[in-house]
């Protein structure tokens, strides 16, 4: 039932079969005119409901942009760790005219709780899934460091694409020569790896956005 409190007394009239702008006059004699209703609250209710979902599409669009910030904060350990190797490598042949694969021989050594495999060819690897790991004698790998994350799995030179493993290592004859390092990474836990390239000389490979590889750039093969 409809009421209306009388704006003298503050008793209840009743607004059964009346309209807006109608008359009714309460028992204390106070006469008082029965108010449109109000039309206000539909358009706030309208705002919410096209609000609601404009809000879910923020919120998707953060959620993706916030993933992409984490893989690309990840991918800044791959990056640093090429340029830091074609450095040594580069040192390395100003002073033998020769490049060196062999980690070891050059001072390449990334830290621990590394998310990244680092592949330079065929050979043995240093595997990182105990505290201390021992590297082996002409290591030109470096493995994930399973230890540390132990929700990622090993890499091997297996999970490259074939464009990638074709090109790693020393190409030429020295010193007309050239050398190139791979790292593969598993930014978000699925399937795809993410993977990146560094060479000394000109590569017949492109990055995910169709661009040319150069000399001691770190060139994006694969996004994960």
């Amino acid at each position: 039932m409809a009421t209306l409190k009388c704006p003298k007394c503050r008793r209840p009239l009743e607004l059964t079969g009346l309209a807006p702008g109608d008359e009714i006059t309460c028992p204390c004699g106070n006469v008082t005119s029965v108010p449109a209703r109000s039309r206000m609250r539909w358009p706030f209710i309208a705002l919410g409901l096209l609000a609601c979902p404009c809000v879910g599409v923020v919120a998707a669009g953060t959620m993706r942009n916030f993933v992409r910030f984490g893989q690309r904060a990840r991918a800044a350990e791959c990056k640093s760790n090429l340029k830091a190797w074609y450095t040594t490598q580069k040192l390395h042949f100003r002073d033998t005219g020769t490049y060196e694969p062999v980690f070891a021989k050059v001072g390449f050594t990334p830290e621990r709780i590394n998310r990244y495999a680092y592949f330079v060819g065929q050979g043995p690897m240093e595997v990182r899934d105990e505290e201390r790991s021992a590297v082996p004698d002409g290591a030109v790998s470096v493995g994930v460091d399973t230890f540390w994350f132990k929700e990622l799995r090993p890499i091997d030179l297996e999970a490259l694409p074939p464009q990638v493993k074709a090109r790693l290592g020393v190409s030429g004859t020295c010193p007309a020569c050239d050398i190139t390092l791979a790292c593969a990474g598993n930014t978000d836990n699925d399937e795809a790896l993410d993977v990146w390239v560094i060479s000394t000389g000109p590569l017949d490979l492109q990055d995910v956005d169709g661009q040319a590889a150069e000399p001691g750039v770190p060139l994006h093969v694969v996004e994960d």
